[in-house]
């Protein structure tokens, strides 16, 4: 990844800039003390704090379990779908009991299956 000067947002082209270096990084599934996770969470903040700005309503937080179980149902589709773009079902069987998150790297395919957007299956601190 190429170095990037990390400041407040003042253009929607840095905006664009940061969400793509954003999308590089969550595709890493970076571990969240590494540099890459330190630096996808420094400009998730910078990204957010410039939407905040802009007025772009920013959605109260959601449950990605209850997302996830509300668009299977609608799709019609079961656990061994999820499998199919996320892993085996026993990984997708503790998602959605729970006993298990969202890795970065499982966001986009399932975003993807579900045809929803990648930030509805994000967890909010």
């Amino acid at each position: 990844m190429k170095n990037i000067e990390i400041r407040a947002i003042k253009s929607k082209k840095q905006y664009d800039q940061y969400l793509r270096v954003i999308d590089g990084l969550m595709d890493n599934d970076p571990s969240p003390n590494s540099n890459e996770g330190k630096l996808l969470e420094t400009l998730a903040i910078l990204v957010e704090d410039y939407e905040r700005k802009q007025g772009w309503e920013i959605p109260a937080p959601v449950d990605p379990i209850k997302v996830i179980k509300l668009r299977m149902a609608d799709l019609n589709l079961n656990q061994a779908d999820l499998a199919e773009a996320i892993g085996d079902k026993t990984v997708v069987s503790r998602i959605l009991s729970g006993s298990r998150k969202l890795t970065y790297s499982m966001v986009k395919p399932l975003s993807d299956l579900l045809k929803i957007p990648a930030e509805l299956l994000l967890e909010k601190a």
